[in-house]
């Protein structure tokens, strides 16, 4: 990847054709999008509705609003809200968006964190944003509740792989992927398995739910090719290991985790719920 195209994609920016990153962290080493601790969030403009792909962190929404406006999009149009798995800094935005927007929130079954759903998705089913397709799989092995989206722009096959796959990052090595931790159902073995599926997807880009996307065919192959390494390696890469949960909780959520050589964090989000309605 050229310092062009990394300095493009570390702002707003369109990935692709009708696809756009809105939202990010600054994990990878690029600056933040929205929040410090953010995954990727993506709009996915179908013509007449728009979706997006994972919400962030809490507390972000202002700065989510304006990178969307700036993509020339009406962010009224946003109807579906898609949930590759129920992390904290993927879904603490789902129940503001969803009554701001009365967008339908759509996510995988088998949660460690609560979550209020509309519509669970199905292995193999196609969801359809606008005049776009996306075609859902379930990729068990980070979460139980992981999915992946695959659709075709411009005769490109596209994946938003949320963590399952990260992939190959200039700041932080090869065949990344999603923390392993048995406390919040991660399985080594489905683990791998939803990796073959996703490689033998053969993606053009793959939209991971961290870090820079793989943009080019070559990218996404090797990428691919050095997670399952990763992975068949277990236990020679701590930091798979390292994020230990200290506790969960409907008050709150408290983290203690370590990347790699990349010093201790130490990390407290409140979950914010909805008011009760008076009857």
């Amino acid at each position: 990847m050229t310092k062009k195209t990394q300095g493009r994609l570390i702002r707003n920016s369109k990935i692709c054709d009708r696809i756009y990153i809105v939202g990010r962290g600054d994990w990878g080493g690029t600056p933040a999008l929205t929040k410090k601790f953010d995954c990727n969030i993506y709009l996915i403009d179908g013509g007449s509705e728009l979706a997006l792909v994972d919400n962030g962190e809490t507390f972000n929404l202002f700065k989510l609003r304006g990178n969307i406006a700036s993509t020339g999009l009406d962010i009224r149009k946003i109807k579906k809200l898609l949930i590759t798995h129920n992390h904290f800094d993927h879904v603490a935005n789902t129940w503001l968006l969803k009554k701001a927007l009365g967008a339908v929130v759509f996510a995988g079954k088998g949660s460690y964190f609560p979550l209020k759903v509309g519509r669970y998705f199905k292995n193999g089913s196609t969801i359809k944003v606008g005049d776009l397709s996306l075609k859902v799989y379930s990729v068990p092995g980070h979460t139980p509740d992981g999915f992946c989206f695959m659709t075709k722009i411009d005769g490109k096959k596209i994946v938003f792989t949320g963590d399952t796959v990260i992939g190959d990052q200039p700041k932080n090595g090869r065949g990344r992927v999603g923390w392993f931790n048995a406390m919040w159902g991660s399985n080594l073995k489905e683990y791998i398995k939803s990796l073959k599926f996703i490689k033998a997807l053969d993606a053009d880009i793959i939209l991971p739910g961290h870090g820079l996307p793989q943009l080019t065919r070559k990218k996404c192959r090797s990428s691919m090719v050095n997670c399952l390494k990763r992975l068949n390696n277990f236990g020679n890469f701590k930091e798979l290991e390292s994020i230990i949960p200290l506790a969960f909780d409907r008050k709150g959520v408290e983290k203690c985790f370590s990347v790699g050589a990349n010093r201790q964090v130490n990390l407290k989000i409140k979950f914010i719920k909805p008011p009760i309605k008076k009857k």
